[in-house]
C-alpha cells in the first residue's frame, strides 16, 4: 500500500511537471512586437518528431482568436484512439494537444484552425503539423523550424531561430545542441558578435532542442550570413540564413504626374470623333467625294470629245439603257452618246474601240440579256476580260446583277479568278434597293461638272437602232431581263 501511494506520488509530480512545461509552451520566447488582429506569436513548425512511448506535444501559439479547432487528417477532434491518442490542453487555451504515450498511428497531418469576427466576416487562419512517429531513436537530427532568409532596415528589431528533434541521450558527458555562428566573407565562421543575444530552448524532456538569436536593433555590421549548427552525438548538421538590409524607397511628389484622366477623357472624346467620322463618311461620303469632284476638279473640257458618255448595252437592255440611264445622266448635265451591242461578247472590243474614242467615259451595262441569258462566272470572266482591252477612254461597268459567289473559284493559269478581275476594273452594281447610292459611285467617275444640270437635255447620239425614251415610270426588276 505504502508503495502504491509513494508510486502515484511520483507519477504525480512527473505529470505536473509535464503540464507545466505545456502550459507556458506557448507564454514563453514569444514575438516581442505587439500587434493587433489574430496572429501566431512565436514560430510554429510545420514538422514534429517523436519515439514510440514517449511524450509529445503539438503547439499552435497565437493571439486574437475566438475559437481553435484541432483536426487530424480532415477529422475534427476529438478523436477515437484508432485514430489519435492526443488530447487538447485546455489550460493553453486550446493551443495545445499532448500524449503521454505516443504510438505510432498518431503519425499524420495536425491541423489547428483559428476564427475571429472582424466586422460582419469571420477570419480564419490554418496551420498544418505534419507528426512522424518513429520506432527508435533515428542516427541524425530531424529538423523541426530554421528560419527564412530575411530583409531589415536598420535599427529593426528581429531574431532568427533553429530548432531539431535528436531524441534524449541518456550518456554522462553527450548531449544535442544547436548554436549560431556568423559566416564572414572569406567564408570563416565565428562566434556570434556582441550585442545580439543567442539563447536556447529545449521541449519535451530534452527531445527537442533550439536556439534562438535576437537582434535588439540591427547594426550595419549584423547584416550578412549566419549558421545554425545542429549537433548530435555522432552527426552534424549545418542550415544557412541570410540577413540583407532593406533599403527604404523615398518616394518623391511627382511635380509633373502624368494626367490620366485628362488621357481618359482625351482617349473617349477621340473614339467618340472617330465613330461618328467613320459614320458619316459611310453615310454621306460618296456625296461628299462627288460635290468636292464637280466643285474643285478640273474640267474636261475642249479635248476633241464629243460626248460626256457613251452607254453601251445589249438589246435587251435597250429600254433600261435610253430610258432609265441616258435621262438620269442627262439631267445632271451630261451629253450622252448611246451604242447597242452584238450578242457576241468577242466582238465588243471592234464595235466600241472606234466610238468609244469620241467620249470621255464609256458604261457598259452587264446583265444576264448581255451574257445570252447565261450569268455564270466563265461568262463574266471572258466579258471583263474583252471589255479590259478596249483602247479607250475610263471604262465604267455597270452590273445589273450580283456577280456569283466565287470563294472556291480555281484560279486560271496566270492566277486570276472573276473576284480578282472585278477588284481591278470599275464595276459598279446597280442595285434597286439603293438607288441613290449607285447614282452617287457612278457619277464620282464621270468627269467634273459644274452645275446642277441640263434642263434643255442635250441630243443623244444614236449609234444603233433608237428606241423611244420611257414616258412613265417603270419597275426596275422589269427593265432588267434575268
Amino acid at each position: 500500500m505504502a508503495l502504491y501511494r509513494i508510486l502515484s506520488f511520483v507519477f504525480a509530480l512527473v505529470g505536473l511537471k509535464v503540464a507545466f512545461a505545456i502550459e507556458d509552451y506557448c507564454s514563453v520566447n514569444t514575438f516581442q512586437d505587439g500587434g493587433d488582429g489574430m496572429r501566431l506569436t512565436k514560430e510554429a513548425t510545420n514538422e514534429e518528431f517523436a519515439i514510440v512511448g514517449k511524450f509529445k506535444g503539438l503547439h499552435c501559439c497565437a493571439k486574437g482568436y475566438k475559437s481553435i479547432e484541432w483536426f487530424k487528417d480532415g477529422q475534427p477532434y476529438p478523436w477515437g484512439l484508432d485514430l489519435s491518442t492526443l488530447i487538447i490542453f485546455p489550460e493553453s487555451a486550446n493551443q495545445t494537444i499532448y500524449t503521454q504515450n505516443i504510438k505510432d498511428d498518431d503519425s499524420g497531418n495536425y491541423t489547428c484552425v483559428l476564427r475571429n469576427d472582424r466586422g460582419n466576416e469571420t477570419e480564419i487562419y490554418s496551420h498544418m503539423i505534419n507528426l512522424k512517429v518513429f520506432d527508435k531513436l533515428p542516427d541524425d537530427p530531424k529538423i523541426t523550424y530554421v528560419s527564412q532568409d530575411m530583409e531589415a532596415f536598420a535599427g529593426d528589431n528581429m531574431r532568427l531561430f533553429c530548432e531539431a528533434f535528436g531524441g534524449r541521450i541518456d550518456l554522462p558527458d553527450a548531449h544535442s545542441e544547436a548554436v549560431w555562428l556568423k559566416q564572414l566573407s572569406n567564408g570563416t565562421l565565428i562566434e556570434v558578435p556582441e550585442g545580439i543575444m543567442e539563447m536556447k530552448s529545449l521541449r519535451e524532456e530534452n527531445q527537442t532542442f533550439g536556439t534562438y538569436l535576437t537582434f535588439s536593433a540591427i547594426r550595419t555590421d549584423d547584416y550578412g550570413t549566419y549558421i545554425c549548427v545542429i549537433r548530435k552525438p555522432g552527426n552534424t548538421l549545418s542550415k544557412r540564413v541570410t540577413i540583407r538590409e532593406k533599403v527604404k524607397v523615398i518616394e518623391y511628389i511627382n511635380p509633373n504626374p502624368f494626367p490620366l484622366r485628362e488621357v481618359l477623357i482625351l482617349s473617349a472624346v477621340i473614339v467618340l470623333l472617330l465613330t461618328t467620322l467613320l459614320f458619316l463618311v459611310k453615310q454621306y461620303g460618296l456625296k461628299v467625294q462627288v460635290i468636292l469632284k464637280d466643285s474643285y476638279g478640273s474640267l474636261e473640257e475642249n479635248d476633241g470629245k464629243s460626248s460626256d458618255v457613251m452607254v453601251a448595252y445589249a438589246p435587251k437592255d435597250s429600254e433600261l439603257a435610253i430610258g432609265v440611264m441616258v435621262p438620269n445622266l442627262e439631267a445632271k448635265g451630261y451629253h450622252c452618246a448611246a451604242r447597242e451591242l452584238s450578242t457576241d461578247i468577242s466582238m465588243w472590243s471592234q464595235e466600241l474601240s472606234r466610238h468609244a474614242q469620241t467620249s470621255r467615259r464609256v458604261v457598259i451595262l452587264l446583265s444576264p440579256a448581255a451574257l445570252n441569258d447565261t450569268w455564270a462566272s466563265s461568262n463574266l470572266y471572258q466579258a471583263l476580260k474583252h471589255i479590259q482591252t478596249i483602247n479607250a477612254s475610263k471604262m465604267i461597268t455597270v452590273t445589273l446583277k450580283e456577280l456569283p459567289s466565287t470563294q472556291n473559284e480555281a484560279k486560271n493559269s496566270i492566277g486570276e479568278t472573276l473576284a480578282s478581275v472585278a477588284k481591278s476594273m470599275n464595276v459598279i452594281q446597280w442595285e434597286r434597293c439603293n438607288d441613290a447610292k449607285f447614282w452617287l459611285a457612278l457619277c464620282k467617275e464621270l468627269p467634273a461638272k459644274r452645275g446642277s444640270g441640263n434642263s434643255n437635255g442635250a441630243n443623244i447620239e444614236m449609234t444603233s437602232h433608237s428606241r423611244p425614251r420611257l414616258t412613265s415610270e417603270r419597275s426596275f426588276d422589269s427593265l432588267v431581263v434575268v
